[in-house]
């Protein structure tokens, strides 16, 4: 464990991919097979090889950890947490001269963590992490903790982990990234690769693959061929793939979360079906046969139970519009044509609560466009002909096309560091509209200005700054920016009562005051608009 800490930082240090593809190889190519996937599964921030079972280690049991082995209190341990932004980073740099110092090998760094699984109380994982943390070395203690929150933050990818695989094995990263896109567990691909044995991976059935991307489609006279197109809507929904066979059923969110007991109706209806099946769709709250609005859906969110009210008053729907895998077979290979008439074959006709995507050949993309917003979705999707189902990637061959539901004109009322390499600026933002005497937050916002931009806003908000709290700083508000987004939604967590969707800076309005900002009627107006 030690060694790949110090891997760990070689990777965070540079901004090469290739390189951090070759210090990644050469470390693994020199370790024996037990280690080898060790390590693997540890770069992809995996503590236990079951990735459906959790320590259920959070930050409250790191911190009181910390405040056993260190004189410090509570509020000085939050407090670092906070400004430092990681919970590995902050806790290695408050160890420093409090351990040991021990070496830790990977294979003891794999007991730890099956003991903190296997821990049952929350007073019995605090009693184990005091005496890791009492033993080892804090750089290496970093990443110890890193892989326990689920996230290295070195800018090193599973696809990168992929790459450092088949270079240590001398295999083709293709034939990697197809075992994985059929196993859904990069360290028996590891281990099948360092075998020899990668064509033997099979699909695996509840294991979540990563879903194929859309580019955007940056200007919407640019498709060529257009008879090499089809169109389906783009949904405003939540993104899933649905497992089915061996008398179980699972849904995957994008962020390869289970969530199956949110949508009890889905499951239900899915017992159903007679195939074994994986399926790429989405998620939409839907009623008198068509998509209700996102704001509706967010009462389905993260809930455990749902209640028969609920139930009731948000009915949902899966909308199908790519097949996986079906009866043994994985499709991710066949063109998307040949995917359609499959999946239509194994999923047409089920009826609701489980429909199939509408499809047809790419035309009048403005009138298709209007179509789509008026079945109250969110735009297009175009798929290329003859393209295959690339997962993780954004190749390309899916376009999206969305258009901005608005934009606004908004006071900027708190600034915080951003990460990475603008980690030493105040590049994320917090803005809100007017109402009355006072502003009123409606959201965040950290892409659309340019590296010069945010240096330059940096010296402002320093100089406007108000208060501080850790990371963030709050401010007079005086920087009017414009901000586009798709979307309102109602909010508990703003003064406003709303917050934007998928907001994005277009530019810093430097010739407005912050009263000529707009109000709080025009968000309102707007989210009643999109409710039509």
């Amino acid at each position: 464990m030690d060694a790949l800490a110090t891997v760990c930082d070689a990777i965070a240090q540079t901004n090469s991919r290739l390189k951090k593809v070759r210090v990644a190889a050469e470390y693994l190519r020199g370790l024996e097979e037990a280690d080898f996937l060790l390590a693997v599964r540890f770069l992809i921030a995996s503590p236990i090889a079951d990735t459906e079972r959790q320590l259920s280690v959070g930050h409250a049991k790191l911190r009181e950890a910390v405040m056993r082995v260190l004189p410090w209190d509570e509020e000085t341990v939050r407090l670092c947490f906070r400004e430092v932004g990681d919970a590995g980073e902050a806790i290695g740099l408050l160890l420093e001269g409090h351990t040991r110092g021990d070496a830790l090998s990977l294979a003891e760094a794999a007991l730890w963590f099956q003991r903190l699984h296997a821990a049952r109380t929350a007073n019995a994982k605090v009693d184990l992490l005091e005496k890791i943390f009492l033993t080892y070395k804090p750089r290496t203690l970093l990443y110890f903790i890193k892989v326990i929150t689920g996230d290295l933050r070195i800018g090193f990818q599973a696809r990168q982990v992929e790459e450092a695989i088949a270079a240590a094995v001398d295999v083709p990263h293709a034939m990697v990234r197809e075992a994985a896109n059929r196993s859904g567990d990069l360290a028996r691909v590891a281990a099948a690769a360092r075998r020899g044995e990668l064509e033997q991976v099979g699909a695996s059935l509840f294991h979540p693959m990563d879903f194929m991307l859309a580019k955007p489609l940056e200007q919407e006279g640019a498709i060529e061929n257009p008879a090499q197109w089809v169109v389906e809507d783009k949904y405003d929904g939540i993104r899933c793939q649905l497992h089915v066979g061996n008398g179980r059923i699972a849904i995957y969110t994008r962020g390869l979360d289970e969530v199956s007991g949110s949508y009890p109706e889905i499951v239900a209806a899915l017992r159903a079906v007679p195939h074994s099946l994986i399926v790429d769709g989405e998620l939409l709250a839907w009623r008198d046969d068509r998509a209700l609005n996102f704001t509706l859906l967010q009462q389905r969110l993260a809930r455990k139970t749902v209640s028969a009210q609920l139930l009731d008053e948000v009915p949902v729907a899966f909308v199908a519009y790519d097949l996986l895998y079906a009866n043994g077979t994985l499709w991710l290979d066949r063109a998307v044509e040949d995917r359609r008439a499959e999946l239509q074959r194994v999923w047409g006709g089920l009826g609701m609560p489980l429909l199939l995507a509408p499809q047809e050949g790419l035309g009048d993309l403005d009138a298709q466009f209007e179509a789509a917003r008026t079945r109250g979705n969110e735009g297009l999707i175009l798929k290329r002909a003859g393209s295959v189902y690339e997962a993780g990637r954004r190749s390309g061959a899916w376009v999206k096309v969305k258009r901005a539901l608005a934009t606004l004109d908004v006071v900027v009322t708190a600034a915080e560091q951003g990460t990475g390499r603008r980690a030493v600026w105040l590049s994320d933002y917090t803005f809100a509209v007017r109402d009355g005497e006072r502003y009123a937050n409606v959201g965040k916002a950290y892409s659309g200005l340019t590296d010069d931009e945010v240096r330059e806003l940096t010296r402002v908000f320093r100089g406007l700054t108000t208060e501080r709290f850790g990371r963030v700083s709050l401010v007079q508000p005086s920087v009017v920016l414009e901000v586009a987004f798709d979307g309102i939604q109602k909010s508990p967590r703003h003064k406003s009562g709303f917050a934007l969707r998928f907001p994005r800076i277009v530019r810093w309005r430097r010739d407005k005051a912050p009263e000529q900002a707009d109000d709080i009627a025009r968000v309102k107006e707007l989210y009643e608009a999109s409710l039509q």
